[in-house]
């Protein structure tokens, strides 16, 4: 009984070293299958660099740093399209001429006051707000300007009827006094004489200046009363 024991587990372990050795070339033979390629997605890991190593840059990416500028250095900026569009250049425009227009100008005086100005020459004083006209006639009246003097007795009248304007035509008149002391009318002796304009020269004219006129006289009023003044 012993011995077939011993018999057969001899005769079992020969079976399994014969099996043994039949199924390995069958295995060694499978392993040498080409494998599938992997597809572009898989989560493969790189390999693990050393610290040593260089990184390679990637094609077709520029890596380098561009250089760090300075607080003073100042950024260009960048060209401008080629296609933009440029205004158009309008053209000049002359500043419109002036208007032609004539100036009368003349002093209204006080007879016999001193007053504030006062002219020994002719022995007067200039008379403030007092009133004139100058009246230019044609076939009628065509135009009639009236004005007041300053402080000074000055007045000024700037006309622009250049086509009614003539000065042998148009005449300077008194109209009234603001002084009740000295309101009667001396040169010329009543309102309704007007004295002729007469031509004066400026060194430096105004722009559309055409003529400077002036009464052929000052033009006065005085007292009513002799020796009544209003000063």
């Amino acid at each position: 009984m012993a011995s077939w024991s011993l018999s057969s587990r001899a005769l079992l372990a020969g079976v399994v070293l014969v099996a043994a050795a039949l199924l390995l070339p069958a295995v060694a033979h499978a392993d040498d299958k080409p494998r599938t390629p992997t597809s572009a997605n898989d989560n493969a890991k790189p390999p693990s660099s050393s610290p040593g190593d260089k990184a390679v840059p990637s094609p077709g990416y520029d890596t380098a740093m561009p250089p760090a500028s300075a607080p003073g250095d100042s950024i260009a900026a960048p060209p401008a399209a080629s296609n933009a569009t440029v205004p158009p250049l309008l053209p000049l425009v002359p500043p419109p001429k002036p208007l032609p227009f004539v100036i009368v100008e003349g002093v209204i005086y006080c007879k016999s006051c001193k007053g504030k100005g006062y002219n020994s020459g002719i022995d007067a004083s200039p008379l403030p707000g007092a009133t004139a006209m100058m009246v230019c006639y044609g076939r009628k009246v065509v135009n009639a300007t009236g004005t007041v003097t300053d402080g000074n007795g000055y007045f000024l009248i700037m006309f622009y009827d250049m086509q009614n304007f003539n000065a042998k035509t148009c005449k300077m008149y008194l109209v009234s006094s603001p002084s009740p002391q000295c309101n009667k009318p001396y040169y010329p002796p009543n309102q309704w004489i007007g004295l002729s304009l007469v031509r004066e020269t400026r060194t430096i004219p105004p722009a559309g200046l055409q003529g400077l006129y002036t009464p052929t006289s000052v033009l006065f009023y005085a007292p009513g009363a002799r020796g009544q003044c209003p000063y």
